[in-house]
């Protein structure tokens, strides 16, 4: 379900790890390996999703760090949605 709303299918597993995590920054390996996604695709979403500001980015020592940008004027609605499919899914 939540792949026919958001742009694609690797794009909603992205946000499912993070909203799953809300106050954790994930390396971009990590999300692609918890995402069960290749490094390319995940790489390619992310960077629209930065591009879009719903979420942000963090270097630390060599690696760059992503998570949910709260401030995000849809946030709240976005989340909402995740949550409510999520939900659907499982009945």
């Amino acid at each position: 379900m939540l792949e026919n709303i958001f742009a694609s299918k690797t794009q909603s597993k992205i946000l499912k790890v993070l909203f799953n995590q809300p106050n954790q920054s994930f390396y971009q390996r990590q999300i692609a390996k918890i995402a069960e996604e290749s490094l390319g695709s995940t790489q390619y979403e992310i960077k629209r999703l930065l591009k879009i500001g719903l979420i942000t980015s963090q270097k630390s020592h060599n690696k760059v760090f992503y998570l949910l940008n709260k401030n995000f004027y849809l946030y709240s609605e976005i989340r909402n949605i995740f949550f409510k499919t999520a939900q659907r899914s499982l009945k």
